[in-house]
């Protein structure tokens, strides 16, 4: 076998091992498994991208400066503001470029070491009445998934509360969000004269991060464990055209014989579940036995264990 020195790079050692690997009658399955392992391009990119780490790390490079971007910005201002040249023209279609921007952008994150987000300043101007209250401000990353949250406005006060945590959803999986919170801002928008319904539209449709400004409640009630309660289905169900449920997109559809497991009763009028062998793992809104009532809302209880928690 080839003799290895303290030079030789991670996938150039690599390489020289594949050249080794001769299969025998023995060991032959074995010996092909690795030799192909060890032949994929992606294994020897990741080697190669090992080794400009470690080359890094021993010499410690620092950036030349910490505002490429901005830069980059009085540079295209300066083409900007004379008769160009080709040459000129073309870096100035360069410097315009989206790619190019966040790339100087990263570099300058990564220079300065500006790694925490940036959350929004609380404002100066409070009023009086809620100088000693404890504002929250909550960033949640989301998809194209719902929150997981539904809201309700106060007769009393007229706030915005917090009616519903879905189980499994983006609000739930954060432990930011509780019932009973009050909803202050939504993207740094003020939201208390906003109807619920108007609120809830806004929710679903931001994407990426949304920042929300939350008054948390007194005392948050603690979570309750799963809930083992199965029910089966008598009837079809589709939120979209029940005009009761508090919201649409919360709502789980399901069809007649489907098996339901109650994952939360805390509300008397709508309950959270989930479809058994469904693997979204997030809790929607189906009517309870109490409000089922209303004609051809009828479901079977299967089975409810006593004194059972997993």
């Amino acid at each position: 076998m080839p003799i290895v020195s303290a030079s030789t790079g991670l996938h150039e050692t690599l390489a020289l091992l594949t050249s080794q690997l001769h299969p025998d009658a023995n060991h032959k399955e074995d010996l092909v498994f690795l030799r192909d392992v060890f032949s994929e391009k992606s294994i020897s990119y990741l080697m190669k991208i090992h080794e400009k780490l470690r080359q890094y790390e021993k010499y410690s490079p620092t950036p030349v400066l910490h505002s490429a971007s901005c830069l980059a910005e009085d540079l295209a201002e300066e083409l900007q503001s004379g008769a160009l040249q080709e040459d000129e023209r073309e870096l100035l279609l360069l410097l315009s470029t989206p790619h190019l921007k966040a790339v100087l952008s990263a570099h300058d994150i990564v220079a300065q070491k500006k790694f925490d987000p940036v959350l929004p300043p609380l404002p100066e101007d409070l009023d009086d009445d809620f100088e000693e209250e404890s504002v929250k401000i909550v960033r949640l990353v989301k998809n194209k998934e719902p929150l997981g949250a539904t809201i309700r406005r106060d007769e009393v006060t007229g706030a915005v509360i917090v009616a519903r945590i879905m189980r499994g959803g983006a609000a739930d999986r954060s432990g930011l969000v509780h019932v009973g919170d009050e909803l202050r801002e939504v993207n740094g928008n003020l939201i208390t004269h906003k109807r619920p319904e108007e609120i809830s539209q806004i929710l679903s449709q931001s994407q990426g991060s949304i920042t929300l400004k939350i008054i948390p409640a007194v005392a948050e009630e603690d979570k309750l464990r799963e809930s083992r309660a199965y029910l089966r289905a008598l009837f079809d169900y589709t939120p979209f055209e029940d005009k009761a449920t508090p919201c649409q997109e919360a709502g789980l559809p399901f069809r007649r014989g489907d098996i339901l497991q109650v994952v939360s009763q805390e509300d008397a009028t709508w309950w959270q579940a989930k479809k058994v062998g469904d693997c979204n793992l997030r809790a929607a809104l189906i009517p309870s036995t109490q409000f089922q009532e209303r004609p051809t809302l009828v479901i079977e209880i299967v089975s409810r264990p006593q004194n059972h928690h997993r």
